[in-house]
């Protein structure tokens, strides 16, 4: 059953120019899991890069009717990839604890980019 879905819409120009204002490292210090900040330095590009991952755990806390706060926050959500490539949410343990305690079994992400957009899609299931 769902639990809550949510979505969010990006211009990467406005990443870009977070980026240009407070330094690249600045924003992905403030927008990256850890997991996330490993990959983010090999990034083909950095700007979409960063706006991908804004725009899916700005869905993500909206799916969970919170909104960015503890402990939904910009740093305990991470995007990876499965096997098939197919966007996930990897969540640090704060969240995954909240998460349980919600009865939150999982978020499924899409996302998708076009021109100077991002787009992103979350759907959160109760546990079955």
């Amino acid at each position: 059953m769902i639990y809550g879905i949510g979505t969010d819409l990006v211009k990467i120009d406005r990443i870009g120019k977070m980026c240009k204002t407070y330094g690249a490292n600045a924003v992905a210090k403030k927008i990256l899991s850890r997991v996330e900040a490993l990959e983010w330095p090999s990034a083909t590009n950095q700007v979409v890069f960063l706006a991908k991952r804004f725009a899916a755990k700005e869905a993500f806390a909206k799916a969970v009717h919170t909104g960015l706060r503890s402990p939904v926050t910009l740093r305990n959500i991470g995007i990876g990839h499965n096997e098939l490539g197919r966007p996930e949410f990897i969540v640090e343990k704060p969240l995954a604890q909240w998460l349980k305690l919600k009865k939150i079994g999982s978020v499924h992400l899409s996302i998708s980019d076009e021109d100077n957009h991002i787009i992103a899609f979350a759907v959160a299931e109760y546990e079955k």
